[in-house]
């Protein structure tokens, strides 16, 4: 099985992957597009370098190849390259993205690393971050976040050890600034575990917290299922939106947002989204 890491240009692989590890699977170059959501006319001329692989398209690519961290990241710095000498400003923009290990411009992880952190506290640690006076102990993160000090410590390791978190200039950065996305619309047990956790937080919130430092609203509606890709792209945007226009950096404390949108009237299909 080859990887790009063997590789120091991904038109090669490319063109040496088509030609072994997908035709083992049975599967064209063409069916291969499909899948991954791109032209296969594009693909073609990506492959005959008169095409730059976009960072969106290296993206899916590795997702459905179930690259490693490592190997994905090396694809990423080889379109990096390419896309710095088509474009030195979009070219900069791209490399500062992967050199934070940004899996696409969602800030996607593969699943496995997200297993690894599934737990609601390693992502408060990430946006921790980027709050004033910041301290990367387990005493500090512990009392911050309501939680004991040895699991504070054990999950600040652990980022910083899967690459969640580095060291620059002195100084704890977060990948992505914090901002980090799961694939969409894959059943996973532990997208749903941490779900399960920031519903019961937010429980607890809203029997612990005045009014004025929290917001809850819930709406029913009927809606047609047909509009169920619409209402999540709209919810998904939405949260794009909200993220872009409150994020502070640094941030005085860590606030945290759900969206929850889900089937409430039960048919014969047992429908759950």
């Amino acid at each position: 099985m080859i990887s790009p890491l063997e590789y120091q240009d991904y038109q090669t692989f490319l063109q040496d992957l088509f030609s072994s590890k997908v035709s083992q699977r049975n599967m064209s170059l063409r069916g291969f597009a499909r899948i991954a959501g791109i032209s296969h006319s594009y693909l073609s001329r990506v492959m005959n370098s008169q095409k730059t692989l976009s960072i969106a398209s290296a993206s899916k690519i590795s997702q459905i190849l179930d690259m490693t961290p490592e190997e994905e990241a090396h694809l990423m710095r080889l379109v990096a390259r390419d896309q710095l000498a088509e474009n030195s400003r979009s070219g900069q923009q791209l490399r500062a993205r992967i050199l934070k290990t940004k899996r696409s411009p969602q800030n996607k992880v593969t699943l496995d690393n997200f297993k690894a952190v599934a737990e609601w506290h390693h992502f408060a640690i990430l946006a921790l971050l980027n709050t004033k006076n910041f301290r990367g102990t387990g005493r500090w993160i512990g009392e911050r976040l309501g939680i004991p000090h040895e699991i504070a410590k054990e999950s600040f390791e652990r980022l910083v050890k899967l690459g969640f978190i580095r060291k620059e200039n002195g100084k704890y950065v977060a990948m992505n600034d914090g901002d980090i996305e799961t694939p969409h619309d894959v059943a996973s047990q532990a997208v749903r575990e941490n779900h399960r956790q920031h519903l019961h937080l937010a429980g607890l919130a809203l029997t612990s917290l005045p009014p004025e430092k929290l917001e809850f609203q819930n709406a029913s509606i009927p809606m047609n299922k047909a509009d169920i890709p619409k209402a999540k792209k709209r919810l998904r945007l939405f949260m794009d939106a909200f993220i872009r226009d409150l994020e502070k950096n640094p941030g005085e404390e860590v606030f945290q947002v759900n969206l929850q949108f889900y089937m409430l009237s039960k048919n014969s299909e047992k429908d759950l989204i």
